[in-house]
């Protein structure tokens, strides 16, 4: 069995840190959350092979989906069984988490890069885009006050930074045989098999 390499894109401004030759060096791409990939092709490249997201929202047009190649959408929303099959203490996880989980736990993938996984830290700016390239489904996040008119989370995020921390740490652990990349605004610890990309 031929062993395979997957980045997975989350949408944190760490994201502005990667190269599209980066992303092409691996064999999988993975979008999380509808990443927004136009005007952006400098950091994140133009292929996508799955699409992660929640149901709420906004699909890729079938022209996005044609252009960048999209192979599969998997839902992460509420009652799917990618969800419901996830268990870590007390982690309600994201779907950038829902993503890594899959791939972690599959015997075909020996090197797994995580890009803009920014953790959901309060008082941090959320996105890698503009605030106008917001999904507008999740309009009603501004509206609530959860992000600030600059983009940053202003409560603690649900998905708890923390613990999701604590979920990556175990997984690297227990999967000394993976290689993992990390791109990151958070404090990721350097590892044997972590590299974490300044």
């Amino acid at each position: 069995m031929r062993e395979r390499s997957v980045a997975i894109l989350g949408k944190g401004p760490s994201v502005k840190r990667c190269t599209k030759e980066f992303i092409d060096s691996f064999d999988t791409v993975v979008a999380c959350g509808r990443p927004v990939f136009d005007g952006y092709e400098e950091y994140i490249g133009d292929r996508v092979h799955y699409d992660y997201s929640n149901r709420t929202s906004t699909p890729y047009t079938s022209q996005q989906r044609d252009e960048l190649g999209i192979i599969k959408h998997i839902d992460t929303g509420s009652g799917t069984d990618i969800r419901n099959n996830f268990k870590f203490k007390d982690l309600d996880p994201s779907t950038g988490i829902l993503a890594f989980h899959n791939f972690v736990t599959n015997p075909e993938y020996s090197s797994i890069a995580l890009i803009g996984f920014d953790l959901l830290q309060t008082n941090k700016k959320m996105y890698y885009f503009k605030n106008e390239e917001f999904d507008p489904a999740l309009d009603w996040l501004w509206e609530n006050g959860t992000y600030d008119q600059d983009g940053k989370l202003t409560i603690v995020s649900g998905h708890n930074t923390e613990r999701t921390y604590e979920y990556l740490n175990t997984m690297f652990d227990l999967h000394p045989e993976k290689k993992f990349y990390i791109i990151s605004s958070y404090p990721f610890e350097k590892k044997k098999n972590v590299v974490v990309v300044q």
